[in-house]
């Protein structure tokens, strides 16, 4: 999604590429054959933090559609991308317990730049109730080369369901 993204701030495809070379032919702008940009360790963490927002407010396909269940591939797909729905949940209930096991197991599926093996999600009971929101810890291993990168967000459940993600 980097990618996408400097472009978009770049504003780089409003930009009219029409470069010829002395017979005439088109050449490829140099845009489009760049290499590999290189990702600074800040900057993979602010992109990480934008996708998982993006993942976490996102309501499953299964929460929708009682079928789904049925079918595994769908289950498992891009299709099925986000969390179930909580916005039935409600700081007093049971349920709430089992909401650090879902974020844990969309970010396993559809966040590949965390090491699975080191994702923790835990609930911070510290948060005073009169808040009105649900808060987790997620702690997992950033993957970076040439070792992997520590990261620590918090993700916040607030009225209405939205999940607020912020680095620590």
């Amino acid at each position: 999604m980097h990618v996408f993204r400097a472009a978009h701030a770049a504003k780089d495809a409003q930009k009219q590429v029409d470069i010829r070379d002395e017979a005439g032919e088109r050449v490829i702008a140099s845009r489009r054959m760049r290499v590999r940009q290189v990702i600074s360790e800040p900057m993979l963490r602010r992109e990480v933090t934008l996708d998982l927002d993006a993942l976490l407010n996102t309501i499953a396909l299964e929460s929708t559609i009682d079928d789904i269940r049925e079918a595994e591939y769908v289950r498992k797909s891009i299709l099925n991308f986000g969390l179930p729905d909580v916005t039935h949940r409600t700081i007093d209930e049971v349920g709430v317990g089992d909401i650090s096991e879902e974020i844990k197991t969309a970010i396993v599926k559809y966040e590949p730049r965390l090491a699975a093996a080191s994702i923790r999600v835990e609930r911070d009971m510290s948060v005073d109730p009169v808040e009105l929101k649900i808060r987790f810890i997620v702690r997992a291993d950033l993957t970076c080369d040439p070792v992997n990168a520590p990261v620590e967000f918090t993700a916040d459940m607030v009225d209405g369901g939205k999940i607020l993600i912020n680095r620590r």
